[in-house]
């Protein structure tokens, strides 16, 4: 997927619909492009948040939270989530990361965790279609046109269809990023004495 506007035409293709020009930007003084952009955003988050993508990890040193410690849930520490995270993944190094709960709060989305520093692999928010594989590009349009279905056309049965296809394919490309990404790593014996066979990685609360 080369641009937003290929997205939105998959998307309006399924539909049956317009097209915009390859060098329009939808969203200038056209409702239909105001629409797919207003969507964009929420269908990419939707979708990124489903899984690890490979293709969208980062890892970043979280920033303690002014006021110290925690307390709540039993952990020491707070962090503030980075704001182009839509999903954490575990703390590292280890590769049964050290327990850790997600809240909201005044400040924003924060992190507890016992540890210090606090260095977290989480999904990012990737809006750039040139980053994307193909099938979840392809899983994108199909949620897309779900949300054009309803707000464009009012068609309740064809957006049941549209969300069916988009969770039937995003589920392929979950399990197509899983395969490339190949088995994960045997956790060590430090790992398991230190939290356990069955790992938490994390929980939101």
């Amino acid at each position: 997927m080369q641009s937003t506007v290929q997205l939105f035409n998959t998307a309006l293709a399924r539909l049956g619909g317009e097209q915009f020009l390859p060098l329009t930007s939808p969203q200038e003084d056209n409702a239909l492009g105001a629409l797919c952009a207003n969507v964009f955003p929420h269908v990419l988050d939707l979708s990124l948040q489903a899984h690890a993508w490979g293709f969208a990890m980062r890892t970043a040193v979280l920033a303690p939270v002014a006021g110290g410690r925690a307390g709540a849930g039993g952990f020491l520490r707070r962090y503030m989530l980075p704001a182009d995270c839509v999903r954490p993944v575990a703390l590292e190094p280890e590769v049964c990361g050290p327990p850790y709960a997600i809240r909201g709060s005044a400040e924003g989305t924060l992190l507890l965790c016992d540890e210090n520093p606090a260095v977290l692999a989480y999904v990012t928010r990737t809006p750039d279609p040139k980053s994307w594989p193909a099938a979840f590009a392809d899983a994108l349009a199909w949620g897309l046109a779900a949300e054009l279905a309803a707000a464009r056309i009012n068609d309740a049965q064809r957006q049941q269809y549209y969300m069916r296809m988009y969770r039937e394919v995003l589920g392929e490309a979950a399990a197509q990023d899983m395969r490339e990404a190949g088995p994960r790593p045997v956790p060590s014996a430090w790992n398991a004495a230190r939290f356990g066979t069955a790992c938490n990685l994390g929980s939101e609360r």
